[in-house]
């Protein structure tokens, strides 16, 4: 071992302690945060003196707080507490308490409700925050989600990450961005932005029912073709919508420069592999503006660019493409290429006709060069569900 080796040894070490630390100090504020959360709101169903201080709790309660020399526990802050409980009533769950009491140095013993409890709870033994259980028996979480998740979930994701989860009424649509922001590590300013674009609405809600609901079954989503594409595609990060007028090869040139927000946009488990990659048939040169490949689905996926809206011959270019594809490039142990057509526009009648009887998996899926109105993601969304309930049969 020389000297710079040491510096590394040590730099290293520390390093890694440190990231430990952090996170265990995360995983315990957290999970602090909600017992704190838990108990206030106990305390408002069924506190003996509840009425005397009624809507002005919080705030008394966090200057009573403070002059005991409690950091940290602002109004805003136990507001926050209190909407956490109650967006993961789950860990009011008997072996969720008692996983979690030990990361807090607390035995089951040691820990009371100090209050009056009603008479359907009568059993002492039954529950520790009965009023919260309550809130878990009528939405229950999902089978696979049990004390060992919540660990994973709170040791992985900050408070920042969590506090936006508590915003998420629906519990699939919850169990969804807890899934890809653990899985994508993504920051929370991405978190944000895929949550703004709709995320979950573009994926698999769109395109494939049944797998995404399956997430009530198993821990994610079910890994299909139908379930990676998104529609549409939001490039706001290209700032393209600044210019009067752009060329497929302006299009293609910027998701290049920008490639790592792009591959965010794609979704997890994307690889690059080329751009303009060549096509050599009969003696003539093709161009496919840009391949990829996808390491779950274990395929190649090819992605060609075109402004405006589609058109029919777009799909016949795209099927030539994968058929080359399949027999001159990708490996026999790999799965058959995916086509994805990224169009302005597109008419769903047209590309049915034009996708129909075709032996490769060829899909047409719209981009946006601009984060739409909160208005026009509404009115999309509605039409959205509108097309599913006709597709699906859904009362």
């Amino acid at each position: 071992m020389n000297y710079e080796e040491l510096i590394s040894d040590i730099s290293n070490i520390n390093n890694t302690s440190l990231a430990t630390v952090a996170r265990a100090v995360n995983k315990i504020l957290t999970i602090r945060n909600w017992f704190i959360g838990a108990y206030i709101f106990e305390y408002e169903q069924n506190g003996v003196d509840r009425a005397a201080y009624g809507t002005q709790l919080l705030q008394r309660l966090a200057n009573d707080l403070k002059r005991r020399k409690i950091e940290g526990l602002s109004e805003r802050n136990l507001k926050n507490f209190r909407q956490f409980a109650l967006a993961y009533p789950a860990l009011a769950k008997n072996e969720n308490i008692s996983t979690f009491l030990p990361v807090l140095g607390i035995s089951g013993n040691a820990l009371q409700i100090r209050q009056a409890v009603s008479a359907e709870f009568q059993n002492a033994d039954q529950d520790i925050f009965p009023a919260l259980f309550a809130r878990e028996l009528q939405k229950p979480s999902f089978s696979w989600q049990d004390s060992n998740y919540y660990l994973r979930l709170f040791s992985t994701l900050s408070w920042s990450h969590l506090l936006e989860l508590t915003r998420i009424d629906d519990k699939t649509k919850q169990a969804f961005y807890e899934s890809e922001c653990i899985k994508s590590n993504w920051t929370i300013r991405e978190f944000k932005r895929q949550m703004d674009s709709m995320l979950y609405e573009r994926v698999g809600l769109s395109k494939d029912k049944e797998a995404v609901l399956a997430l009530k079954s198993e821990e994610q989503i079910i890994q299909s073709p139908e379930t990676l594409l998104r529609d549409p595609y939001i490039l706001e990060f290209l700032r393209l919508e600044e210019r009067a007028s752009y060329s497929e090869s302006d299009l293609e040139k910027a998701l290049i420069s920008h490639l790592q927000d792009f591959m965010r946009e794609l979704g997890r488990d994307f690889c690059f592999v080329d751009r303009q990659f060549r096509v050599t048939v009969g003696g003539e040169h093709y161009f496919l503006d840009l391949l990829f490949y996808h390491r779950s689905l274990q395929c190649l996926i090819a992605i060609d660019l075109k402004l405006g809206k589609f058109k029919h011959d777009y799909a016949g270019q795209m099927n030539f493409y994968l058929n080359y594809l399949k027999e001159n490039v990708a490996y026999p142990h790999e799965n058959p290429p995916v086509g994805i057509l990224l169009c302005a526009e597109k008419d769903a009648e047209a590309v049915h006709y034009a996708t129909a009887g075709l032996d490769n998996q060829l899909f047409v899926s719209r981009y946006m060069v601009a984060l739409p109105s909160e208005e026009m993601l509404k009115q999309w969304l509605i039409d959205e569900q509108d097309r599913l309930k006709q597709k699906f049969d859904i009362t």
